[in-house]
């Protein structure tokens, strides 16, 4: 049941007294809002006219003027429409209906005592049409009302939301321009002017690419039409031979017109760019002393620890070639410990060439790569498979180095990870870069819109593998779908005359 008929149930079951007292209530509640206006003493005046006119009527009815003024009898009564019509425009429907009912009251008499038959059903007709249209009227000014007094609102709303916008584009630390779709600035805040060096004031109606250059101008129109999500940046560079890079933010607005304009924010990032180069710079490093360390550990093993195993290896086998005046007891502990000894030669062995394979050094990347897809194979019992697209060719140490990491690190992710059963490594030489992807047909996982997001799971792997290409100059790439398996893809910039050179040394 709603609850209109809840609240009449009730009032049904209410006295008659009591209900009366609470529609009279509410009717003097919503008559409330007009009692301002009938406090106005033009109201009352308008009033009086309507009993100056009233009293005319009555006089030309009481003086037996009536038969002179012929079909004009009904001229007193039109005159009702001036004060009704006046009511309506100053006060609304209250004032409008207020007068017409008025009117009808104190013209009651009139056209009951003077008026018969035909003349009565046309006064009667008449104040019918006087308060019919003091309904009309008076509720058409009240709606004009209305929306003039919503449309003021909306005005100093508008005003105030325009100085809170003003106030926030001049105080903003953050260089802002406004542009015209043909890149002539229309407004910039102060820090524009403190960026350029220059009054805000004489940026107006320039060009942006005076400031900026013409290739930024174009990037800045072009970013505005597209998602801007991806970080861009432009250099400025200064009068004083400094370079300023800028991080454009801009975006299209229209207005109530369907004008665009384009608002570009210029966040100075310069200070965030030497800090990512150094913090580069510093990986770099730490990669390259980690790559000299795990080259000299595994030169160190093969050279030094698993040259002296296998020099126990051998005097064990000359002490058991002695055996015949050995104890059978010694002769199996003796035996066990050389094959002891040969298991950790061996695990030595593929410890080192984990740190650094020799055949990197010596034959390249695909050499290297074919060898840990091998091992991966015999590991995990999987279907590992190597493919070379283009011409083979020696590639730069470092470019070498980092993709044969990756690789490790991909497989490594694929055998603890993926429940894959088939594992694809494809190596491209193209004439400026070299790619390398790796697929799976494993159980794939949700990549994330950045990847730095993957730390939260726990995924270092993945982003080792992003920082080692970009350090390199490079891209790498993760697509994966739940169910459908996972592509890592890397590509790496080689020039010619670098290549040559390496595959040359």
């Amino acid at each position: 049941m709603s609850e209109a008929a809840v609240d009449m149930m009730a009032v049904r079951g209410q006295p008659f007294s009591s209900r009366l007292k609470g529609w009279l209530k509410r009717g003097l509640y919503r008559l409330d809002r007009y009692r301002p206006r009938f406090r106005d003493w033009h109201f009352w005046a308008v009033q009086g006219l309507v009993i100056g006119i009233a009293s005319i009527h009555d006089v030309i009815e009481a003086g037996g003027y009536l038969p002179q003024l012929g079909m004009m009898y009904f001229i007193p009564i039109s005159l009702f429409f001036v004060p009704v019509v006046y009511a309506a425009l100053n006060f609304g429907f209250a004032g409008s209906f207020a007068t017409a009912l008025w009117a009808l009251v104190i013209t009651i008499p009139n056209w009951i005592f003077w008026h018969q038959g035909l003349e009565r059903l046309g006064v009667i007709f008449q104040m019918s049409i006087i308060v019919a249209m003091a309904v009309f009227v008076g509720h058409r000014v009240d709606r004009e009302t209305g929306a003039r007094r919503r449309a003021e609102a909306t005005g100093a709303d508008l005003r105030t939301s325009e100085m809170k916008y003003r106030s926030l584009f001049e105080s903003s630390p953050i260089a802002i321009l406004v542009l015209a779709p043909n890149g002539t600035i229309l407004d910039a805040n102060s820090a524009a002017g403190l960026l350029f060096g220059r009054a805000a004031e004489t940026l107006k109606s320039m060009a942006v690419a005076d400031l900026v250059g013409k290739e930024s101008e174009q990037k800045l129109l072009i970013f505005s039409h597209k998602d801007n999500s991806q970080q861009r940046f432009f250099v400025l560079n200064l009068g004083d031979g400094s370079a300023v890079y800028l991080e454009p933010t801009p975006t299209q607005v229209r207005d109530s017109q369907d004008n665009i304009t384009i608002q570009v924010l210029l966040r100075n990032v310069t200070q965030e760019r030497h800090q990512q180069a150094g913090l580069k710079a510093y990986a770099a490093y730490v990669l390259h002393a980690q790559e000299d360390e795990r080259q000299r550990i595994a030169r160190e093993l093969h050279d030094e620890t698993i040259q002296t195993l296998v020099l126990l290896c051998r005097r064990l086998d000359n002490v058991l070639s002695t055996r015949d005046s050995l104890p059978q007891l010694v002769i199996v502990e003796l035996r066990e410990a050389r094959k002891t000894t040969e298991e950790v030669v061996k695990d030595l062995r593929d410890f080192a060439r984990a740190l650094r394979p020799p055949i990197l050094d010596d034959l390249g990347i695909v050499a290297s790569v074919r060898r840990l897809v091998l091992d991966f194979a015999e590991r995990s019992s999987l279907k590992g498979q190597l493919e070379v697209v283009g011409e083979e060719r020696r590639l730069p140490r470092d470019a070498e180095i980092g993709m044969f990491r990756i690789a490790q690190e991909a497989l490594w992710n694929v055998e603890r990870h993926s429940r894959a059963t088939e594992m694809l490594v494809t190596i491209t030489f193209a004439e400026y870069e070299a790619r390398m992807n790796i697929r799976d047909n494993g159980i794939g996982f949700h990549v994330p819109l950045v990847l730095g997001a993957l730390s939260d799971n726990g995924r270092l792997g993945l982003l080792g593998m992003q920082e080692r290409a970009e350090l390199l100059g490079g891209r790498f790439e993760v697509r994966s779908t739940p169910g459908r398996g996972t592509m890592l893809g890397v590509s790496i910039p080689i020039l010619p005359s670098v290549s040559e050179k390496s595959h040359h040394h």
